[in-house]
Parts: structure tokens; C-alpha cells; sequence
């Protein structure tokens, strides 16, 4: 039987539902799971919870910015929001916020104290932001981290809890129209099959989950002891089990049978893989890193998202026409040059990994080869990883970093160019000798925070999610800020003595304070900013 999941089209956004009965809904995983909590339940959570969340500064104040898909705008919005729009009442808020998280019609936030407000569209009316009164097996307990599918919430505590929030749509269309109420009450459930910490767990290292990677059709959980689980769609392989084989050919477009794994799957790593630290979900793929920053991928690689190389030749570069006379045969340079790549596809294998291949590293020309990375993100279909580039010997405040992408580079989320529409590692075009901080990647597009402080985005603008106060896609980063109050001026960027060459620029006005945490949802971006309370 098939779920009745809310689908998001990946082309138009637009969604539809597939019947599907209660029963089964509650057996199925959702595409995505978020978790939430109560504010009001501040006693409890102390006694429930230690808290591990960084505290905010003394003289600081956040202050929130949200730009992008209309549906996902807290408070609401007439339209699409191109720009950053300030949130005022995430101001309102004493404790201050660490984590911002969107659906596609629906998000939530989490603030420092470990309780969760929620957000969301209904057909008639946008409810929220309201605090949650998480109901079930979840209730008293303070959340670290949650994230956002399609419809659904999932949460983390910082023993290693992890809940399903259940309901939401139905809560937000119950919430009286017009009406103010304080809280939005939601079930809870633990997510069956996840290895659950016990009274031992801290002193001897087991049990819980460390970190998880929410998506919109399945999720990836790593444990305290480093073993993965993943769960929900896993028609591509993206859940670590392979798939039943399917009949027939099948075209470049067209994709295979929906499958589910109901309960989460133990991935199975290659011998010699170490603890796993961490993971990221795309939209039909997963990566996982160790604590030595090897990565291994599995899952859809038609777009050659994997990092395993360009999958899509048949091993050589041919640009080079044969003349006559072979220069092979002759002693000239060798025109044919071997593509490095850790798996090769028959012609009518479908291309996609059911079990964990470590990736390959990025090209390099005229330098040492670079380090493993640090950070991995995930897209729909494709990947950023974040690799030291300057000398080991330089001290951290002189190091910098590049950004290398692969995969499907249609709207330019590969942040270089769009001569190929896939591509292979390589890097993104950010500022030289820069310093990435952070990295968030949503359906196409990306945000990267620099040591600077400046804001960077690339990839796909079609609902505003750049912030750049336009919908045109842009494959080359740009620097992002507020909206000018002047708007848009022509300047003159000739050189003295030269013809004039006049380009219109926009002087954004910077973020306020320090951006602290950033985030891409479906299409919408947003970031935390520490304000000085005097400002």
C-alpha cells in the first residue's frame, strides 16, 4: 500500500496527496520529522533534561531574518519575501533562539531553553508562531535539535531521545481563525527501532542518537557508538538496503518505484570504516563522515551527486580529434587521460549505490592534493564539501578553505557556472583566500557564512530564496544583505582616462550584529543574528 505522504513536485513546488489510510500513515515514516516542545514547561524540562545548548551572550539580543517561499514565511506574508524580512517576534522572545528549520508550508524554531515553536499555512488562514505543547511520549523533555520534512517534525534531546511530532496539519487547520492561542498541542512518539539511551548510556558510550538529517522523503540517524540508521524512501538505494530490482528500461527522466523502509535500517559500511560522526540527507541520497572526515555515499547518483567521480563517461577524455597518425603511436602527448572514479556503470545499470562507496577527492592542479573534508551538505541532488586549502602549517586564523559541489548543476547550485548541467568535484567560485564558516544547502540553493562575516548565496532564486530581491537563478555566489533603502544605483567602473562603462550596483546594507546560524530549508533561507542589546 502506498503512503499518503505529502508530495512536493521538484519542478513546480506544487503539492498533491496520494490516498492512504490512518492505520497506515502511522505505520509509514513521514518524508520528514521535526520535534518540538512547551515553553510553559519550563520545570519539567529542567528535571527531564540537561541542558547543552550555548548560552546567549549577556548584552546581546537576536534578531531573526526570513526570506523566500511565501508558505514558510513565519507570521505570515502577501507574497514571496525576495528580500531578508526581520521577524519581530522572535525579539519578543527573552531566551533567544539557536535554530531556525522550514517545510514547505510549515516551520519551526528552536530556542535556547530547548523549547520549539511552530509556524504554518492552512487553507483558509498562517497560524503562528506559537509555542508547542508536545503531548505522548515526548512531553517534558527539552530538544537540542529539530528538524522539518514535507509534514511532519522531528526531534532530538541531548541524551539521545528522538520523537516524531505527529499532527500538525490537523492542529493547524483546528486552530481557530482569528484567534490568538498561546500554545499548539501536538502528539509525540519515539521513533520506533532507534537504539535508546538507558540509565549506562554516558559512561559507556552507547545507546542514543548523536545526530540526525532530516529530508524530505527519508532520514539518517547516527548513533553515540557511530553506527547509522536510516529510514523512509528507498527506492534509490538512500537507505543503505538494496532495492528489488526493477523491470524493463528506464529513461534519464523517469524515476523508479516508490519503496519504503518502515523502520529504521542498520547501514552496513565497508570493512575498515570507522565510527561515524555525522550525516547528510539529500533528496534521494545520503553521505556520512567519520571523525577523520573520509566520507562515504549511497543512494541516487544520476546526477552524479555521490562525489564518486564522473560517472557518466566511459572512463576517458576524448576531446582530443585522432588525426591520421595516433600521437599514441608516435611517443607524442598521451591524449587520453584516465577519469579517476571509485564506480563504473554498465550501460543499462541503473546509476545508484545501495551500499556505502567512500567518495573520491576533488582534482587539483599544481598543489598537494587536500585535505579530507570537514563539513558535508546535502541538497536535493547535490553535494558541497567544505576542504582546507592553505598550508597545515598556518595558524587558524590565517587558514582558509574552498567549497567543492557535485551533482546536478541546473540552476547553478554548483556555485561556478553553467556550462555543464552535472558536474564533477569542483570548486565553488567564493572569494579567494576566504574562510567558510558555515554551509546550508535547500532544494538548489546554498548559504555560506565567511570568517568576514559577509553572507554568500548561489543556485536557485525562483521563490526569493537568494535574497537578492529577485527570482533570477545565479550560479556564481553573491553577497547578500539588507534591502537598500536607495535602492539600486549606476556607477561608473572604468578605469580613469577609459571609455565609461557604467553597471547598475546595489550597496546591500549589512546584517546587523553577528550571524550566528543560518539556514536552507525547501526554498526558504534564514539567519540568527547576535544584535547588542544598545543597538
Amino acid at each position: 500500500m502506498r503512503s499518503a505522504w505529502f508530495r512536493v513536485s521538484r519542478a513546480a513546488g506544487k503539492a498533491s496527496w496520494a490516498p492512504c489510510s490512518a492505520a497506515a500513515r502511522r505505520r509509514l515514516f513521514p518524508y520528514a520529522a521535526s520535534a518540538g516542545t512547551l515553553a510553559s514547561a519550563g520545570a519539567l524540562l529542567l528535571a527531564q533534561e540537561p541542558l547543552e545548548a550555548k548560552q546567549r551572550p549577556a548584552g546581546v539580543r537576536n534578531q531573526v531574518y526570513v526570506w523566500g517561499r511565501v508558505n514558510s514565511i513565519p507570521g505570515g506574508a502577501n507574497g514571496d519575501v525576495l528580500w531578508p524580512k526581520r521577524i519581530a517576534f522572535f525579539e519578543q522572545h527573552e531566551a533567544g533562539w539557536q535554530k531556525i528549520s522550514f517545510g514547505p508550508s510549515f516551520g519551526v524554531a528552536l530556542d535556547k531553553t530547548g523549547a520549539v515553536y511552530v509556524w504554518g499555512e492552512t487553507m483558509e488562514d498562517f497560524v503562528g508562531p506559537l509555542a508547542l505543547d508536545v503531548q505522548g511520549e515526548a512531553s517534558g523533555h527539552r530538544f537540542v535539535d529539530v528538524q522539518c520534512s514535507s509534514n511532519k517534525i522531528v526531534a532530538r534531546t541531548a541524551r539521545g531521545h528522538t520523537f516524531f511530532l505527529e499532527g500538525l496539519d490537523e492542529a493547524l487547520a483546528k486552530s481557530p481563525a482569528g484567534a490568538k492561542p498561546s500554545a499548539l498541542t501536538l502528539q509525540s512518539r519515539a521513533v520506533p527501532g532507534l537504539p535508546r539511551p538507558g540509565a549506562m548510556s554516558r559512561l559507556l558510550g552507547g545507546g542514543g542518537i548523536k545526530h540526525m538529517s532530516i529530508g524530505l522523503e527519508h532520514a539518517a540517524f547516527v548513533t553515540h557508538k557511530g553506527e547509522v540508521y536510516c529510514v523512509g524512501g528507498n527506492e534509490w538505494g538512500q537507505c543503505g538496503v538494496a532495492p528489488p530490482r526493477q523491470k524493463g528500461l528506464m529513461g534519464a527522466l523517469e524515476d523508479r518505484t516508490r519503496l519504503e523502509i518502515e523502520l529504521p535500517s542498520k547501514v552496513d559500511f565497508p570493512e575498515g570504516a570507522g565510527p561515524i560522526e555525522s550525516v547528510s540527507v539529500g533528496g534521494r541520497h545520503t553521505v556520512a563522515m567519520e571523525a577523520s572526515g573520509r566520507t562515504y555515499a549511497f543512494g541516487d547518483d544520476r546526477r552524479v551527486q555521490l562525489g564518486l567521480g564522473d560517472t557518466r563517461t566511459q572512463g576517458v577524455d576524448e576531446r582530443n580529434s585522432y588525426g591520421v597518425i595516433q600521437t599514441d603511436s608516435i611517443g607524442g602527448k598521451v591524449t587520453k587521460q584516465a577519469i579517476t572514479r571509485n564506480v563504473t556503470y554498465r550501460y543499462y545499470d541503473p546509476h545508484m549505490q545501495s551500499s556505502p562507496v567512500e567518495t573520491i577527492a576533488p582534482k587539483v592542479y599544481n598543489r598537494p592534493p587536500y585535505p579530507l573534508p570537514s563539513v558535508i551538505a546535502c541538497g536535493e541532488d547535490f553535494t558541497i564539501a567544505l576542504h582546507r586549502d592553505s598550508p597545515d602549517w598556518y595558524t587558524k586564523d590565517k587558514e582558509t578553505n574552498i567549497l567543492a559541489c557535485c551533482g546536478e548543476n541546473g540552476e547553478g547550485q554548483c556555485g561556478r557556472g553553467l556550462q555543464e548541467q552535472q558536474q564533477a568535484w569542483t570548486p565553488v567560485r567564493m572569494p579567494k583566500r576566504s574562510r567558510t564558516l558555515l554551509v546550508a544547502a535547500g532544494q538548489a540553493h546554498c548559504l555560506a557564512l565567511l570568517t568576514t562575516g559577509d553572507l554568500y548565496t548561489w543556485g536557485c532564486s525562483q521563490q526569493g530564496q537568494l535574497g537578492n530581491g529577485k527570482r533570477a537563478s545565479k550560479a556564481k555566489p553573491i553577497k547578500i544583505g539588507l534591502q537598500p533603502a536607495g535602492g539600486p544605483t549606476v556607477k561608473n567602473v572604468s578605469a580613469p582616462g577609459e571609455a565609461a562603462q557604467y553597471v547598475t550596483v546595489v550597496d546591500y546594507v549589512p546584517f546587523p550584529g553577528q550571524i550566528v546560524d543560518l539556514t536552507c530549508g525547501f526554498r526558504n533561507s534564514a539567519v540568527i543574528c547576535e544584535v547588542p542589546t544598545e543597538a
